[in-house]
């Protein structure tokens, strides 16, 4: 029987025969290929996580930050206004002045709840800024601080107005 023989449905099926088996070694090949690219592109972007990757040469933390983060603090145009003062633990992180200790006070401004990022470098204050979402402060625990004496663990003591 000629194909021109065929009925026009039985045409259509002969014709869609040809094509599967002529596409299905690409099929295969294809079904080969994206995984492996996928596999390829999730390696080249693991350098691009947002955690950073503990490093052994990470340096210890300067055990004065307490009072590098006070001196700063003391600095503020209306300190005197500002109470509650709380400290984070120092957090290692690569910010654009490279690989610091990030440390955040939290503390109240006038009835508002303000956070306040500063970044450590050995024993020296290389950054400092009001926290932005990438400095993840308001997600950190806190303890007092005595931000005029740089004490951690004890809160800053309330100025007392004289009662005569």
């Amino acid at each position: 029987m000629e194909p021109d023989a065929l009925s026009p449905p039985r045409q259509r099926t002969l014709a869609r025969l040809r094509t599967d088996r002529a596409a299905a070694p690409n099929r295969r090949l294809r079904a080969g290929v994206w995984p492996a690219a996928l596999f390829a592109a999730l390696i080249m972007l693991a350098d691009c996580s947002a955690v950073p990757l503990m490093d052994s040469a990470q340096p210890a933390v300067s055990p004065q930050y307490g009072a590098l983060v006070s001196d700063a603090l003391k600095k503020f145009k209306g300190y005197a206004s500002y109470s509650d003062f709380e400290i984070s633990a120092p957090r290692w992180v690569h910010a654009t002045t490279g690989w610091s200790w990030l440390v955040c006070v939290r503390y109240n401004d006038g009835g508002r709840q303000r956070f306040y990022s500063f970044f450590i470098d050995g024993n020296k204050m290389v950054d400092q800024r009001y926290d932005i979402v990438v400095d993840q402060c308001g997600r950190q625990q806190y303890v007092p601080f005595d931000a005029t004496t740089g004490a951690i663990g004890s809160p800053t003591p309330v100025q007392q107005q004289p009662i005569y």
